[in-house]
């Protein structure tokens, strides 16, 4: 998994009884979730391969049918077997029900993976933005392998199943026109692959089950790994009705061997300031006000030979069991030069003879001298960054010391908000524990329980076979010249080309550039003829008689 910063909602009710599956008084929904598609990174221009059933207006799609979509004129411009039509600021393409097994979706820009469900398309800031409507159980596919591994244990796929379709039935209704992003600010979407099908099987197997709290969506956050202890919401997000979470301990996270960890050491016996390198410098300035009270002189230095302990002290949240610690407490060996005191001087008996004016600070004797100083350093981030032991973006890792025979063991675990299910420590219960997803969520939000949704959405009737025979009434075309007759003969290095890779009622365009962001010169029309001046591989230099300019390869084919 990525870094995951993700945050999950699930539906809840408050109970001292344990998780239990309701299916009574099981609630409907229409089951719609509308995807606002920004991974796909779309620009002015966007291609979709129609793996599927659809229609746009009046005009039906063969399956496998290619469109190509473009704002650049500041409208929606359908490209599709030569008819060119202006769609306007947004345009529906609908989805009807196909043959059953078969696929039923959008692929973009020639990507693998499969986004089934109706898509919108707007302009905004002259790009197209994409929103898809995907049923849930369907949308869930593009989640759960994404927000876990295909490879996880069954039932903590089925847990993640459970809370990522809870999340986003919450969602619903939450922007004006769509519900979810397909990033981790809600949870990750990226479309479906066919062989992620231990996924499949989780969501299959817990169709239409979600959580509740109260009767209401409640929120149930999770992340990739908590550090072997949950975090409470008012923590992160701030006050609210979560009572279903608790701080607790977390061994399932913290077994894992697949949860991150970050580890440093700090040798106790020092012969070279080095070997505590970033923090090493930082120290060495913290002791130097300490030395300076017990009489060290500062001009001839001072180093640290030693680590005697290491504390960490100060929890972020005193009021609860949070091992969230913000202050590291250093013991050092220091050895350096001490002055010597009044007394002393006056009992010595190799004492010098009394001076006749009063020394300065730099003829005062100092001799070599040890010393235990105790230093106190902010874990974040000070010892943090110094280490390198972040995990998190934020400052929230669950840091511990272990003094070792001659070291002392620095590890930073929590990768996320730490707040809900760890996904870690599902996969160890499920795997390691043979837990199911109901002990997995009874674990992480106790006092659960469980509640079956249906849904009352019903997907279009299934295009009759006549209507997809044929793409449907094409845009009328306003009238256009005929191909243009060459009058020129062609040079000894030129060869023809005619345009006959487009549809007849449509053109190409003469542009004077090899590059699509270029001026158009002219409007080519399926038939014309051209002279090939130079072949550039995916573009052309080409005459029209006088006039010169370059077409795309691929819509032009050579005249024998």
């Amino acid at each position: 998994m990525k870094k995951l910063h993700c945050i999950l909602c699930i539906l809840l009710a408050f109970t001292l009884l344990p998780l239990t599956c309701c299916h009574v008084h099981a609630a409907e929904t229409e089951g719609i979730i509308r995807v606002l598609l920004t991974r796909l990174n779309l620009t002015d221009t966007v291609s979709l391969a129609l793996d599927g059933s659809y229609t746009l207006q009046d005009i039906s799609f063969q399956r496998g049918s290619k469109l190509t979509v473009s704002s650049k004129t500041g409208t929606l411009m359908v490209y599709y077997e030569g008819m060119a039509l202006n769609a306007g600021k947004t345009l529906t393409l609908k989805r009807h029900r196909t043959e059953e097994g078969k696929e039923n979706g959008i692929r973009f820009n020639g990507i693998y993976e499969l986004h089934p469900g109706d898509l919108v398309l707007s302009v905004q800031n002259g790009m197209i933005r994409a929103v898809l409507h995907a049923p849930v159980e369907e949308y869930l596919l593009g989640v759960v392998p994404y927000e876990m591994s295909d490879s996880f244990p069954l039932e903590a796929l089925k847990a993640q199943a459970i809370t990522a379709r809870t999340y986003a039935l919450r969602k619903v209704g939450s922007s004006a026109d769509y519900d979810v992003v397909d990033n981790t600010n809600d949870q990750a979407y990226m479309g479906i692959k066919a062989e992620n099908k231990r996924a499949a099987q989780a969501i299959a197997e817990t169709a239409g089950l979600c959580g509740v709290y109260k009767g209401k969506l409640a929120e149930c956050f999770y992340s990739a790994s908590n550090g072997g202890q949950t975090e409470l919401v008012e923590h992160v997000w701030g006050a609210g009705d979560y009572g279903y979470f608790k701080m607790t301990d977390d061994p399932y996270d913290l077994e894992n061997p697949e949860s991150i960890v970050m580890k440093a050491t700090l040798p106790k016996t020092v012969s070279d300031i080095k070997a505590l390198g970033a923090l090493g410098t930082i120290l060495i300035d913290e002791i130097s006000e300490p030395l300076d009270s017990k009489g060290f002189d500062a001009q001839k230095g001072y180093t640290i030979t030693g680590i005697e302990r290491i504390v960490l002290q100060s929890p972020l949240f005193p009021d609860t069991p949070s091992r969230l610690m913000t202050e590291a407490v250093f013991t050092l060996k220091v050895q350096g030069y001490r002055f010597a005191d009044e007394e002393e001087e006056e009992l010595s008996m190799f004492a010098d003879p009394e001076p006749t004016s009063i020394p300065s600070d730099s003829a005062q004797k100092s001799t070599p001298a040890t010393a235990s100083v105790t230093v106190k350093l902010p874990v974040f981030s000070v010892v943090e960054d110094a280490l390198s032991l972040s995990v998190n973006v934020t400052d929230n890792e669950l840091i511990t010391v272990t003094e070792k025979d001659d070291h002392f063991l620095f590890e930073s675990r929590r990768y996320g908000h730490g707040v809900g299910m760890s996904q870690r420590g599902a996969q160890w219960m499920a795997g390691q524990y043979g837990k199911d997803c109901k002990e997995i969520l009874a674990f992480y939000y106790p006092g659960m329980e469980l509640k079956q949704y249906s849904y009352s959405f019903k997907m279009p009737a299934a295009v009759s076979s006549e209507f997809l025979a044929t793409p449907g009434p094409a845009a009328t075309p306003t009238p256009r010249p005929t191909p243009v007759a060459l009058k020129s003969t062609p040079a000894p290095s030129e060869r023809m080309v005619v345009v006959d890779q487009i549809g007849v009622t449509s053109y190409l365009n003469l542009r004077a550039e090899d590059n699509t962001s270029s001026g158009v010169l002219r409007q080519l029309y399926y038939g014309q003829k051209l002279y090939v001046t130079k072949d550039l591989g995916a573009w052309l230099k080409v005459r029209l008689d006088d006039l010169e300019g370059y077409v795309m390869t691929e819509f032009v084919s050579a005249v024998e």
